[in-house]
């Protein structure tokens, strides 16, 4: 019954949204991003790649599973040498960030669409020996044809926020439905792993493996990414939303006046943004400078308009500010800067990092701000402090080293599955 009405509200959906689908697809390069791949073409070269054998299909959405679950596929390479490991992904900067950041994955491409008949398509010719889905990306129709395939699969890095759990659990009956096809859950937290036991998941499929964010062996960053006088102070923000930069812009000016030589480097999420961001901060009275464009030295603001350099900006910053935390979006990855040993500050809407923020929280290694105006009041404490703030990056940097191991650990709870196969 859950199914049949998910499938016709699915097809029902597609429909009356066609049109809106097909001006998206015409008009916005990134909806067109692997659109066959979508429908269910695999192309030759992952075909290639499989042949003969039967691989590790981990799936991670978007730029942020793909970090997340490096730490993994690296682990997974060298424990099953003889598997070939394909990572999928859905968004545009996703599928490139795994094609550049991932060199253990043997292929990359893009998650097939939630219809039936595509799913089945393609599970019959990939065969994977099990799939592996970053945090929660739940599709119903793709999970129910793999336990119809005898396929084993498993959430790996499974998180479900507060603000997410309300929602499941009003679909309980639902979901309770769609976690019977999933073989393990392996949850960040005890609290994720009661969460999704309460929306239905058995008790006896839900392991707590830890995030495995704290196990990501990030690259050396760029030591001078662009030219800056050694004199000025940096703040990086980055992973910024819409209401954040003029936040920022607000508390910039206001620091500028205390400390003349101070710069600000802002790297927007969306790429699509970029222009826009350009723009608030001509019109806030300072010189944007974009990175794709920079000839000499930054000025006022850099603006990051490039994907994938976003650590070498903290690792050359005093004070690092993490976005979408100042508006309800649920926070973006606080371990970058802190990998780097940068004081991170960040606002209230942490709800998707929520026991990161903590632990960075509890060992003095990061600092949770209210507003803008508190924002201000703990750069410009920082700023005149460069002892403390030091001391606060060290603090941050030891919760990455206190908190590894979720690559072993969920390993080990999917090794079964992957020797029998």
């Amino acid at each position: 019954m859950y199914y049949t009405a998910y499938n016709l509200l699915l097809f029902v959906g597609t429909v009356l949204f066609l049109p809106i689908i097909l001006f998206k697809l015409a008009t916005v390069a990134k909806y067109r991003g692997g659109i066959s791949q979508k429908l269910g073409w695999v192309r030759r070269d992952v075909m290639s790649v499989i042949a003969g054998g039967r691989p590790i299909w981990v799936h991670a959405v978007s730029v942020g599973e793909v970090m997340a679950v490096h730490p993994l596929v690296r682990e997974l390479k060298k424990k099953y040498p003889r598997r070939k490991l394909i990572i999928s992904t859905v968004t545009i900067t996703g599928n490139y960030t795994a094609r550049q950041r991932v060199p253990e994955a043997d292929a990359v491409f893009y998650f097939p669409f939630d219809f039936p008949f595509v799913i089945r398509k393609i599970i019959k010719k990939i065969n994977p020996a099990i799939v592996l889905v970053a945090e929660t990306e739940l599709w119903p129709n793709f999970f129910r044809e793999l336990k119809r395939a005898g396929i084993p699969s498993a959430v790996i890095n499974g998180r479900i926020s507060p603000h997410s759990f309300k929602n499941y659990v009003k679909f309980k009956g639902f979901f309770s439905e769609v976690f019977k096809q999933v073989d393990l859950f392996c949850m960040q937290s005890e609290d994720d792993a009661e969460r999704i036991r309460t929306i239905g998941a058995a008790a006896d499929r839900v392991l707590v493996t830890g995030n495995l964010k704290f196990d990501q062996k990030l690259t050396e960053p760029q030591s001078n990414p662009v030219a800056i006088a050694k004199a000025r102070k940096i703040i990086t923000a980055g992973s910024t939303h819409r209401g954040e930069e003029e936040a920022l812009l607000w508390v910039f000016a206001r620091l500028r006046d205390k400390f003349p030589e101070l710069l600000l480097i802002i790297a927007p999420r969306h790429p699509e943004r970029f222009d826009e961001v350009e723009g608030l901060v001509n019109s806030s009275g300072f010189e944007c400078q974009r990175r794709t464009r920079l000839k000499g030295q930054v000025k006022d603001v850099l603006l990051l308009d490039t994907i994938g350099e976003l650590r070498s900006f903290y690792a050359v910053c005093d004070i690092a500010f993490v976005g979408g935390s100042l508006v309800k979006i649920g926070g973006h990855n606080l371990l970058e800067p802190a990998a780097v040993k940068k004081p991170v500050i960040f606002s209230k809407y942490m709800f998707n990092f929520k026991e990161i923020s903590e632990a960075l929280i509890a060992s003095g290694g990061g600092i949770m701000v209210k507003d803008k105006n508190e924002l201000y009041i703990q750069l410009e404490s920082l700023l005149g402090d460069k002892a403390r703030a030091q001391q606060i990056g060290l603090r941050a940097f030891k919760v990455i080293e206190l908190n590894s191991g979720a690559a072993r650990k969920t390993i080990d709870a999917v090794d079964r599955f992957i020797t029998r196969s």
